[in-house]
């Protein structure tokens, strides 16, 4: 007789659930996704496990999940957030700004991260002391960071940048990209945050401070996400005025919903929001590798989206009979 075989009805079927939602958890399926997109790419266009292109494949992920994990706390914790192009823009642009005047990089990088957090700051009396909700609060300041951009800039890119700069957005150690790195580090960062600290907890309750949830959201996911400019501004070595926009936030919070982040928020994980980010760099690479015409990629994208809201509901719906 197994050890299964020893338990009563009742646990064996609660170990079959288990094993169920094992199975079906938002990083299972996407990794199985995204195996089932490798080897279809494989079989179309075999340069695509090139060791070159694999790196490529995780440098481009790696802007979507280190701007995700600002995203992601925020959304587990009730809010939603839009402004994350225009702030992506604003950390890039102030950087580059500095290192053209003269300042250091390491001052530079620190005036842009200041600037992020100027940003959230803005967002946070917005939305505390105005009471405008987070979605309609962030999209506003979309436009007007976005806009501020513009107008400093004369619409101009900043460049050229000092090469010790783009090092370390170009450089790597043993192979590994110097910004794979940076990503390990932050989503550790995160991951401890979320499920090691009290904070986490209370994020994932939904309880009765909300509103200090969705401010912390702010003030930490503008740092994130303007430190995500910069990096992308070291590593094609120019502040560039059209980097953010509308396209990276989209992405931004596809990459979260899709990772497994719940729209009505408490539910979802720093490594689903990892695999996610990874699975929309993949679309991208596959698509340009197997020469697919590129407007193919929001039709696929916009498929696994909703999907993955589905399956969120879905999910939702079994842990409200299970708790019932």
């Amino acid at each position: 007789m197994t050890a299964t075989d020893s338990l009563s009805p009742r646990a064996r079927g609660s170990e079959r659930r288990f094993g169920l939602a094992s199975l079906l958890r938002p990083e299972t399926t996407l990794i199985a996704v995204i195996v089932l997109i490798g080897i279809a790419a494989t079989i179309r266009n075999p340069n695509f496990v090139n060791p070159h292109n694999l790196i490529d494949i995780a440098r481009a992920a790696v802007i979507y999940f280190i701007m995700a994990c600002g995203a992601s706390l925020l959304m587990i914790g009730g809010g939603l957030d839009f402004s994350v192009g225009s702030v992506f823009t604003l950390g890039g642009l102030t950087t580059a700004w500095m290192l053209t005047a003269g300042l250091p990089w390491p001052l530079a990088v620190c005036a842009g991260i200041l600037a992020g957090m100027v940003a959230g700051y803005a967002n946070i009396l917005v939305v505390a002391k105005l009471h405008v909700p987070p979605i309609i609060a962030t999209l506003g300041t979309f436009f007007i960071i976005s806009g501020l951009c513009i107008v400093a800039t004369g619409g101009q890119d900043i460049l050229p940048l000092p090469p010790t700069f783009q090092r370390l957005g170009q450089g790597s150690i043993f192979g590994v990209p110097f910004i794979v790195l940076y990503a390990l580090v932050i989503g550790l960062a995160f991951w401890f945050l979320l499920e090691r600290t009290p904070f986490g907890v209370e994020v994932r309750a939904l309880g009765g401070n909300r509103k200090a949830a969705i401010a912390n959201g702010l003030r930490v996911g503008r740092i994130e996400t303007a430190l995500a400019g910069i990096i992308y501004a070291a590593r094609v070595g120019s502040g560039q005025v059209a980097a953010g926009g509308s396209a990276v936030t989209l992405s931004v919070v596809t990459a979260v919903l899709i990772g497994g982040i719940s729209l009505l928020g408490g539910l979802g994980s720093i490594t689903g929001v990892a695999v996610g980010a990874l699975l929309l760099s993949e679309i991208d690479n596959a698509l340009i590798v197997a020469s697919v015409p590129p407007q193919y990629n929001s039709i696929i994208v916009g498929c696994i989206l909703i999907t993955a809201v589905a399956i969120d509901h879905l999910r939702r719906e079994r842990l409200y009979k299970t708790r019932r």
